[in-house]
């Protein structure tokens, strides 16, 4: 016992017992505000009478009680366990808290505390066996471990949006390579801050991508040479969704005929959003007599014509007429039509013919920075390229903005 209150700087001389020293942490009483519960009604549950909960809620006016979100964490204070609550602490968030004290019988006041957040910088790699998600397990499970695992598939995949089509360009033995920012802060939690770097090989072709804040744009990802690697075209309506009827011939599985197929299937659950894959203007929505169910064109500003097929239902932007941006959800998948399953039939047209959206989409490039950034861009990419290479792990000699 001794040894343990020295180690602590404390000795018998000041401390009687055990007992005493754990006295000194007052006692705590945790709630969470259930769906259907008022704030009131916790408060009360926390040994408020009515008085003091109309002084705790006008002390804290940051809090409205009409919108509070069941789940929110709450904990009364008291100096021991006969007495009524001291102060009280509201988990607004992860990194958010109030805390409201008594100040005395008729008063209490607010403080509001934001918890701080660590950022370092870490590298992570893997080898594409199913998909991107797998490839960044292992390594990238031990330094984004739970969701935050998730959040980096996600990220690392939205920065090649432009570029590949996660659900049906990558291959087995393809790999990925990433430097990421990763912020820590309380419960243990961790976050992707951002992407630096990424390398991603499909079909042996490596392709680079450099976080880099230009002035007077919103690109933040560059190629190696400098180009943007936002395009004025995304690769895919669906975000990682399976291919399972690609463009070509195949045997219809409702008319039982081999027949053409000029456009691509993507399989996916009922109601998953479809994106416009650029900006352009609605030219048909509505059912199609002739198989495709509730579909939708849009043309774009070079000539495309994008067709979305078999949709449940229209998103806000599905009307003829209407004006939309890369990205803005124009339907959700179904079944509608001659359709066995759910899934989004996508075709580009060029010219008015129905075109591999592979071959549409090719030759497609992003713009390429100003002359005046290239030296600061060349040699944050030279830095960046430095962090690639090294071992799967935390770095040191960060990359400075």
């Amino acid at each position: 016992m001794l040894a343990v209150l020295r180690v602590a700087g404390i000795t018998s001389s000041t401390v009687g017992s055990l007992d005493d020293l754990i006295a000194e942490e007052p006692p705590t009483q945790p709630d969470t505000l259930a769906p259907g519960e008022t704030l009131d009604l916790v408060l009360r549950r926390g040994g408020l009478d009515g008085v003091a909960v109309r002084q705790v809620v006008k002390a804290a006016p940051m809090i409205d009680p009409r919108r509070l979100r069941p789940g929110l964490a709450v904990e009364f204070v008291r100096a021991n366990d006969s007495t009524a609550a001291t102060e009280i602490l509201f988990k607004l968030d992860i990194d958010h808290l109030l805390r409201v004290s008594r100040v005395d019988s008729a008063h209490w006041v607010a403080r509001e505390e934001h918890l701080s957040w660590e950022t370092d910088t870490v590298v992570v790699r893997g080898a594409v066996q199913t998909n991107l998600y797998d490839a960044l397990r292992g390594i990238g499970d031990e330094l984004f471990p739970g969701t935050s695992h998730d959040a980096l598939v996600l990220e690392v995949a939205d920065v090649y949006k432009f570029r590949v089509d996660m659900s049906r360009e990558l291959r087995t033995g393809d790999s990925v390579y990433a430097v990421v920012e990763r912020s820590q802060g309380p419960e243990s939690t961790t976050r992707v801050a951002r992407v630096l770097a990424t390398r991603l090989f499909v079909a042996g072709r490596p392709i680079e991508a450099f976080f880099y804040e230009a002035p007077a744009s919103r690109n933040v990802y560059y190629d190696a040479a400098g180009k943007s690697l936002a395009t004025a075209f995304l690769r895919s309506p669906i975000d990682f969704a399976r291919i399972t009827s690609g463009f070509g011939s195949r045997f219809h599985p409702i008319l039982k005929i081999l027949r053409p197929h000029r456009g691509v299937d993507y399989g996916a659950a009922s109601g998953t959003p479809v994106r416009a894959i650029g900006d352009g203007t609605v030219v048909r929505a509505g059912s199609d007599p002739g198989g495709f169910g509730n579909v939708i064109e849009v043309r774009h500003s070079n000539g495309y014509v994008t067709r979305y097929a078999h949709l449940s239902r229209f998103g806000a932007k599905g009307r003829r007429g209407t004006r939309v941006m890369q990205g803005d959800i124009v339907g959700y998948v179904g079944m509608t039509g001659l359709a066995t399953g759910p899934h989004l039939h996508f075709e580009i047209l060029v010219s008015g013919r129905q075109t591999s959206p592979t071959n549409a989409l090719r030759n497609v490039d992003g713009t390429p920075l100003p002359s005046g950034a290239k030296p600061a861009f060349d040699l944050r990419r030279s830095a960046l390229l430095a962090l690639l290479d090294r071992s799967p792990g935390v770095v040191r000699g960060l990359v400075s903005d």
